[in-house]
């Protein structure tokens, strides 16, 4: 997890992607190298067989363990991104609360199924790895979270940032005409 500021905490809510990125399609180069061992397998099972098991089962692991390590963290201030395997590589992407000026809700028909769906974030400037948050799980109370922590609801905002109900006079009468 990224080190949060003390005025960052707490965190008020935390997504990762759904399990559906699993089943993504590996790299060109990877498939193709998969496909080698499989032919070369079936052609000489004794050996090959278990160095195609061997490999598709350490890069089965490798996609599980930096689907485990990806994250999306809001706090108070931001909305943090978390990804790569935290022994080996890690980067963080961070965008302000106060930048975002909305946020959009997106869902497939197969998202609405397996409860998955994206979440782009309207705010000025370029913030790719935060802006567009895909395949999110649970996005529905995810996508609720972010509004509330961006816009607030009413006993969260400061009394005189709420518009005001400015009283005014009533209109005048006005008399029907004739004599006075």
């Amino acid at each position: 997890m990224p080190a949060f500021l003390p005025s960052e905490l707490p965190v008020l809510a935390r997504a990762q992607h759904h399990w559906i990125v699993l089943l993504r399609r590996p790299h060109k180069i990877l498939t193709a190298a998969l496909l080698l061992l499989l032919v070369a397998a079936v052609f000489a099972p004794n050996p090959m067989a278990w160095l195609f098991a061997l490999v598709l089962g350490a890069v089965g692991f490798l996609r599980w363990q930096t689907w485990r390590a990806e994250w999306i963290i809001v706090t108070r201030r931001r909305i943090i991104r978390v990804r790569g395997v935290p022994e080996t590589t890690k980067s963080e992407a961070s965008l302000r609360l106060d930048r975002i000026s909305g946020a959009v809700l997106e869902q497939s028909v197969l998202g609405k199924i397996l409860n998955y769906g994206s979440i782009e974030l309207e705010a000025p400037g370029q913030h790719p790895d935060v802006r567009i948050l895909e395949t999110v799980a649970r996005p529905h109370a995810f996508y609720l979270e972010v509004r509330k922590a961006v816009f607030g609801t009413a006993a969260d905002l400061d009394p005189d940032d709420q518009p005001q109900d400015y009283a005014t006079a009533p209109l005048p009468r006005i008399r029907p005409p004739g004599p006075p």
